[in-house]
């Protein structure tokens, strides 16, 4: 085997551990700089061992080596998460309570939706409301609701309540009139 033939092919395989040592070590682009004056030289050595004896074998080499830089590369981004190194230079993606920090009091805001308050604040459309004993941020479905009104909670949007003017609905049965109302017409109460 000719000389040139020996350094195309130590060159190419040279180049390729290099760009594979590229994935793993971080240096600024240097070892990409080297791998890609090793593959070039490869490509030179190549073409002199086999551009005029034998030019199949020098497209073919060409064509390996167009084949094996991406492949290469490919498989070193797939190792890569799996290395002790990788692992710590790659960040977890992150859980699904991170993506929403504030899931609890999404949460507790969700169980407020059909309850009813009073505005603190004229909401124009957005203001402060007193719901339950405690004040949130609201906004209006894009009305002006006048302050010391009652509103109803309709949805969470965001970290906001929307809300609409509204009462909730009347309690009419105490208790005098709900005996009164089961007790036939002509019942008289007794005098004491």
């Amino acid at each position: 085997m000719d000389s040139n033939a020996i350094f195309a092919i130590l060159l190419l395989l040279a180049g390729i551990g290099i760009l594979s040592a590229e994935v793993f070590i971080p240096s600024g682009g240097l070892l990409g700089i080297v791998t890609f004056v090793a593959l070039v030289g490869s490509l030179g050595f190549a073409y002199r061992a086999w551009a005029s004896s034998n030019p199949n074998l020098f497209y073919a080499f060409c064509g390996a080596q167009l084949l094996l830089v991406p492949l290469v590369v490919g498989i070193a981004f797939y190792i890569l998460p799996h290395t002790s190194l990788g692992k710590r230079v790659l960040l977890e993606a992150p859980a699904p309570e991170q993506l929403m920090p504030f899931s609890k009091e999404f949460a507790r805001m969700v169980k407020l939706i059909g309850h009813f308050g009073t505005t603190v604040t004229t909401l124009n459309p957005g203001g402060i409301v007193l719901l339950e004993g405690e004040r949130f941020h609201v906004f209006s479905e894009g009305i002006i609701v006048e302050l010391g009104q009652s509103i109803e909670v309709l949805a969470v949007r965001g970290s906001r309540l929307l809300v609409r003017p509204g009462r909730p609905p009347e309690q009419n049965d105490s208790p005098a009139t709900a005996k009164s109302s089961s007790l036939p017409l002509d019942f008289e109460f007794p005098q004491s």
